[in-house]
């Protein structure tokens, strides 16, 4: 509706007769009461009708509760939370007997004949169909006197979040995910009318998109099988009708029953709207006008929603919009085809130049600049040098000459290299000093972070050491590094990525991955075994995850999800078998995961239960993690779809936590927008690339950085320099000291 009726709308809050309403309306606003009044009769009258506006002692006034309480068994099924409630019907997520989540529909406590109805139709509809795009019957029956059905349970969001999710990216991303859902839809519509069945209901909440953009098509009450002889109730989304039916309600006739052309005509609406952002028609608040609307005006061009890179679709959209059903496809299939071929059309080239130049000014390339310049050499920051501690990984000078090398690599940068080589060469001057790795008026600690460990620790500075080596094609300060890492690597107590055993695994990986073949690797793959070993000593010995008794910390950098994560990295690089329970403690890990929409996320302990905020999307501790982890667990297992779902489930968590998360690796925004790019690199898919885009530029414009903090890659602004940096170059990118960094193997050099 238009702003003013929204306007007057409020006055209804709180119990007001229209003329009181009208008055103090237009006594804020200095308008004419009769005027007004007459203005908005029709609409006032509509709402009334529709149950928008109802009189204060309705039962309709109150908010709508659940009448179920979490817990509670229907039929053998437990329930676990309301996902959507009407004053007619409810709808839980349920547990049923075996374990499976499951949908709960019920009529609602106010028992309506038609709901009572519409229910018992959805079921017959339901155990007809194949369960390919929609939810597939488990059961049907009565709970105190109020019919309900079980169906499976499918993760995802309505079509109303989908297409503003995919709206928000940046080009070329946006228009890859928007096409991508516009043909799902169409091959989802297209294998329900192979079945004989129209759907009768098109509109964007009836539409489920999931973590991978499949589509499943929701509640089957108006659903026809025509063949079949199963006929349903009319109705419908007035926006999506199409002309043939909005003229049947305009003569108050007998409105048809849905076809394969009228139901097409709404598919072509929903698509519209998917593909431009607004309806095929500025449609009147006043019924009886939009219906005429519908059967005499021609949609608006796309032109006039700013939808121009989708001109190549309008002819075929619009064909499926036009007025006389004999003049739309024949069917979804061949509507299908029709969009497939004009899309092939669509390239990211022929996009308008405004588009393809959205990120031109960049911010997050404004800062890589700035940062690079921070620590050119010499320079200020070089010769006064860092705050303690001034060596480690995490806050000192091998966290820089890493980002320094990380970014020579992308750039092919000679003179990047060299101030690599040098930050290094300070890092390793001071490695005896306390300094180095400690300082405790900021509470970093032995007692805090361990004894051993890549991030804090010496074995880190050596690590660097070895990769700055392996750039500079040097071999003997190669294979020097390497010998030092092993020296300086301790079997810890510590048994964590951050903090202990799992991260100086991730180190031996890391040095083993850019080991040349002729170089002596003896006491590296040596110290990565015992490591295993003794990591899997501790872990075989603990009770499962899924006990609810058990006290255990679950995310990348502190718990469970690191400890796995490491195991899977060093026994690809080495070639080692994976310990025999580690796909037992894979599975137990993912059913603690707690899913909402299309997004998964995990409690940072157990047993406690998960929470929103930036730890539940973060690196250290929440989804972005577990990205890494499914992904990895998905190559091992050979594609495996199950941990490729929770991939994706993860992703859209660490994409979608909206809470005012700082822009760092560790816990910010950083960390998760690399953990959108792991699963770009392992999908293909762009629209990843483009979700990590807007991360960036998130944590570009609020770093939220402590000024103690500033020059660590781990909790600085560091981090996201590297990744505006990998953003430029995404075939480079990784986790820093986390992921595989895919350096190029090397042959023997002259000096060996």
């Amino acid at each position: 509706m238009d702003a003013q009726t929204a306007a007057l709308l409020e006055h209804f809050r709180s119990p007001s007769t229209v003329v009181d309403a009208i008055v103090a309306f237009c006594r804020a606003k200095e308008l004419d009461p009769m005027r007004t009044l007459d203005d908005a009769f029709a609409t006032l009258t509509d709402l009334v009708a529709a149950r928008v506006l109802v009189p204060a002692e309705s039962s309709l006034a109150h908010p709508i509760a659940s009448s179920l309480s979490v817990g509670q068994s229907v039929e053998n099924v437990e329930i676990l939370e309301p996902i959507h409630l009407l004053d007619d019907t409810e709808v839980y997520r349920g547990r049923s007997a075996d374990g499976t989540v499951v949908v709960l529909k019920i009529v609602g406590s106010n028992i309506r004949q038609n709901t009572v109805a519409t229910i018992h139709h959805e079921a017959n509809v339901l155990s007809r169909l194949d369960g390919k795009v929609t939810p597939r019957l488990l059961a049907a029956g009565r709970f105190d006197g109020r019919s309900f059905i079980v169906t499976t349970w499918h993760s995802g969001v309505d079509l109303y979040r989908a297409e503003g999710e995919a709206r928000a990216l940046p080009e070329p991303g946006r228009s890859d995910a928007l096409l991508k859902i516009a043909v799902q839809i169409l091959r989802s519509y297209a294998h329900l009318h192979s079945q004989g069945a129209l759907h009768g209901d098109v509109h964007p909440r009836n539409i489920l998109v999931d973590e991978s953009d499949r589509i499943t098509v929701l509640d089957f009450g108006l659903a026809v099988m025509p063949v079949a002889g199963v006929v349903g109730l009319h109705g419908g989304i007035d926006l999506f009708q199409a002309p043939e039916i909005a003229k049947a309600n305009l003569a108050s006739a007998e409105i048809p029953m849905p076809s394969v052309a009228s139901e097409q005509y709404s598919i072509g609406a929903l698509l519209y709207f998917l593909l431009t952002g607004g309806h095929t028609h500025s449609f009147s608040l006043q019924q009886d006008a939009m219906l005429s609307q519908v059967v005499n005006e021609p949609p608006l061009p796309f032109s006039h929603h700013g939808a121009d890179n989708f001109v190549c679709l309008e002819s075929c959209v619009n064909r499926a919009l036009a007025k006389d059903p004999a003049d739309r496809y024949s069917s979804i299939d061949e509507m299908l085809q029709s969009f497939l071929q004009s899309s092939e059309r669509m390239r990211v080239g022929s996009l308008p130049s405004s588009v393809r130049n959205i990120f031109a000014d960049d911010p997050s390339q404004i800062l890589l600049d700035d940062v690079l310049n921070r620590f050119r050499v010499p320079g200020r920051l070089y010769t006064d040098g860092l705050e303690a501690p001034t060596g480690s990984i995490t806050y000192g000078a091998a966290g820089v000459a890493y980002f320094l090398l990380r970014i020579a690599r992308t750039r092919d940068d000679e003179t990047l290299l060299a101030a690599a080589d040098q930050w290094l060469t300070r890092a390793a001057s001071a490695i005896s000093s306390p300094s180095a790795f400690w300082n405790a008026e900021r509470g970093i600690v032995p007692e805090a972070l361990g004894q051993s460990s890549l991030f804090h620790h010496a074995c880190g500075i050596h690590c660097v050491q070895a990769l700055i080596a392996h750039a500079r094609g040097d071999d003997v300060a190669q294979l020097h590094a390497l010998e030092a890492y092993s020296a300086a690597s301790e079997l810890c107590d510590q048994i964590d990525v951050a903090f202990g055993r799992s991260g100086l695994l991730i180190g031996c990986a890391m040095l083993l991955d850019i080991a040349p073949p002729h170089l002596a690797c003896d006491a590296l793959l040596a110290l990565g075994q015992r490591l295993l070993q003794s990591i899997w000593a501790q872990l075989d010995i603990q009770p499962p995850l899924t006990e609810n008794a058990t006290q255990a910390t679950l995310g990348a950098a502190h718990g469970w999800c690191g400890y796995l994560f490491a195991t899977m990295r060093w026994c690809e690089a080495s070639g080692t078998a994976v310990p025999p329970q580690l796909l037992e403690r894979l599975e137990q890990l993912a059913a603690l995961g707690q899913p909402s929409g299309r997004s998964m996320k995990w409690p940072r302990k157990i047993p406690d239960i998960a929470s929103n905020g930036i730890l539940s999307a973060s690196w250290c501790n929440g989804a972005a993690g577990y990205v890494h982890l499914w992904t990895t667990a998905c190559q091992l297992r050979g594609s495996d779809v199950g941990f490729e779902r929770l991939a994706r489930m993860a992703a859209w968590h660490s994409y979608d936590e909206l809470s005012d998360a700082p822009g760092d690796l560790c816990c910010g925004l950083a960390g998760r927008a690399y953990a959108l790019l792991r699963l770009h690199r392992s999908t293909g898919e762009l629209a990843w690339l483009e979700r990590a885009k807007v991360l960036a530029k998130r944590a570009t414009a609020n770093p939220g950085i402590q000024p103690n903090r500033v020059n660590s890659l781990f909790h600085g602004d560091i981090g996201i320099a590297l990744l505006a940096a990998d953003l430029a170059a995404p075939e480079f990118s990784c986790m820093p000291f986390f992921e595989d960094e895919h350096w190029p193997k090397r042959a023997a050099s002259s000096a060996i």
